[in-house]
């Protein structure tokens, strides 16, 4: 449908403004308009500057008579980086997005494929992504989590926004990374502490600790003690603490399907109550620290410690092998872990197939009867 108005500017000047819109089962698909100034005066100078704007209005109906054609329009002039804003615009409605996920789209946004117009998403595009972040140090698996965020907000993008993006040449493109080798999955990490390292890193700490505000040592023995993620230990409150009961309550623990709520309380074992009540009570949390600033510390005292190919993660990895060694079972290692299946607490009991011998006593055969001594 086209309208074409008359309207009387500010500076005295006449235009005249066509606007176009389409529909599609009650929806608009299309809707354009562009304004046109009045060369001259009088009626006949009017009457020719209406006609030009009928004609446009004219041209753009007929040309968006096919389906294509209205895709394409609808596209014209957002970026993959505008449809990445608009994304998380869209989500954080309902809830905040996680560090990782808004980390990963804003890296896909501002490289070269988020400049690009979203009609113009090829395979081609999707490789030369993959290539310049291999290029730049990120491994296959970061890539592969970059590749997999962009595709969620390429697919929603017409139940969210009404837009038809080339969502089948995205997912060539990934396919074919794939295949070149640009992506894998994620490896899991078995890293535990190797005789000495804990010690070493202790007296790195010690030595180093009137250089920083940071009680890394503090918070390193924690997590060998909890179990608990870097930015589970800066998020715990003191009004969560339960000092009665030895518990404290995890807010937003890391969830493979529902992060936000997933409020988990858990027990304070061996020594991490009494290293939360060494804390002084300066802030509503009670290790009031950014979880990079821990990381950064805790690096650069590993660096220090010359231990090599350790992460902090790999500290949980450490508390909750050392909780299965120390007899607790799976639902008890559980509660203290958050998972909540035993496919993914396996990993960390390192049983070996020899592992599962037991002395048996040899039956000895007595008048038709077994017996076993």
């Amino acid at each position: 449908m086209a309208t074409i108005l008359r309207k009387e500017n500010k500076d005295g000047s006449i235009s005249f403004k066509a606007s176009v819109r389409l529909f599609r089962n009650g929806k608009t698909v299309l809707s354009e308009s562009r304004s046109f100034l009045v060369m001259g005066k009088g009626p006949r100078a009017e009457a020719a500057t209406k006609r030009e704007a009928e004609d446009w209005a004219a041209r753009l109906t007929e040309a968006m008579k096919d389906d294509e054609s209205i895709r394409v329009r609808s596209l014209r002039g957002l970026t993959v980086a505008d449809l990445i804003a608009k994304y998380i615009a869209f989500l954080e409605k309902d809830k905040p997005l996680g560090d990782t996920k808004r980390s990963s789209l804003g890296i896909v946004a501002r490289s070269r494929i988020g400049a690009l117009p979203l009609v113009d998403i090829t395979p081609a595009a999707v490789i030369t992504y993959c290539r310049d972040r291999r290029a730049e140090g990120a491994k296959p698996q970061t890539v592969n989590q970059d590749i997999v965020y962009l595709g969620g907000a390429l697919r929603r993008a017409k139940a969210f926004f009404g837009l038809d993006v080339p969502v089948a040449e995205f997912e060539l493109g990934r396919d074919e990374c794939w295949s070149l080798g640009l992506l894998a999955k994620s490896v899991e990490r078995d890293r535990r502490l190797l005789p000495g390292e804990l010690a070493a890193f202790l007296v790195q700490a010690e030595k180093w600790k009137h250089k920083g505000f940071i009680p890394i040592a503090d918070i390193v023995r924690f997590a060998i003690e909890t179990g608990m993620r870097q930015g589970e230990i800066v998020g715990l409150l003191w009004s969560d603490l339960d000092e009665a009961k030895k518990a404290i309550v995890i807010r937003d623990r890391k969830d493979p399907k529902e992060k936000i709520g997933n409020n988990q309380r858990v027990p304070l074992l061996g020594e991490s109550l009494a290293i939360i009540q060494a804390q002084p009570r300066t802030d509503a949390r009670i290790f009031p620290y950014t979880a990079d600033g821990v990381r950064a510390r805790f690096e650069r005292l590993c660096r220090l410690a010359q231990i090599d190919g350790l992460t902090f993660h790999d500290l949980r990895h450490e508390a909750i092998s050392r909780l299965f060694e120390q007899g607790y079972q799976i639902q008890e290692v559980a509660l203290v872990s958050g998972h909540k299946s035993w496919k993914n607490l396996a990993r960390y009991t390192q049983l070996k197939a020899e592992d599962l011998h037991r002395e048996v006593k040899t039956p000895i055969v007595m008048d038709g009867r077994s017996d076993r001594r």
